[in-house]
């Protein structure tokens, strides 16, 4: 099963489209364009994720600058690069942040399953784009209804809403989904 979506950003120039395909954990391959801090940006990505909504492997290319990062992840939160070299900056993190896209806010909400009015403290492998570099972050995610999760990591905090599948739908302020087909309201992540 496969799903295609797309995300606008609001505040700057930028479009996304990402592939995502279920089968034993899912699988997301994503494109977009974008300017970010008034350079040009185009950065594909594949993340892999196992069935348990847990990151374990993110492949990510720039290729206006040529940037690119390969990391693979033990589950438990043990991170290396493609090699098998060892990444201990990055230990006890279990999700992953790519800061130009809102795909990836899927995994933490999944992952936890907070009940409306609770909230985790989480450790994740943050992405900054263009440049590719990483660095581990605490970030927040407090449930606040059905949907909608408020997220906030440093000074930074937003609202995030998301459909049945946990995907999101508008990031307040920052990205709104657009819708891509009749296949999107048929499509469930979980089979």
């Amino acid at each position: 099963m496969r799903i295609d979506l797309a995300w606008q950003a609001l505040e700057w120039p930028s479009v996304e489209h990402v592939t995502i395909a279920y089968e034993n954990g899912w699988t997301a391959d994503g494109a977009m364009v974008a300017v970010v801090d008034s350079q040009a940006v185009r950065l594909t990505y594949r993340l892999g994720v196992d069935s348990a909504d847990v990151a374990r492997a993110l492949d990510l290319a720039e290729a206006v600058d040529g940037a690119t990062l390969a990391l693979r992840s033990d589950g438990p939160g043990r991170w290396s690069n493609a090699d098998g070299s060892a990444r201990p900056e990055l230990d006890g993190c279990i999700d992953v942040d790519i800061s130009t896209t809102p795909l990836t806010n899927t995994l933490p909400v999944r992952r936890l399953r907070l009940a409306p009015g609770d909230s985790a403290e989480i450790q994740v492998v943050y992405v900054d784009v263009p440049s590719l570099a990483v660095r581990s972050v605490v970030q927040r995610y407090t449930r606040i209804d059905e949907r909608t999760y408020r997220y906030a990591s440093g000074s930074f905090g937003a609202d995030v809403v998301f459909d049945e599948n946990d995907l999101v739908t508008d990031y307040v302020g920052l990205w709104r989904r657009v819708p891509v087909g009749a296949q999107e309201d048929n499509w469930r992540l979980r089979q």
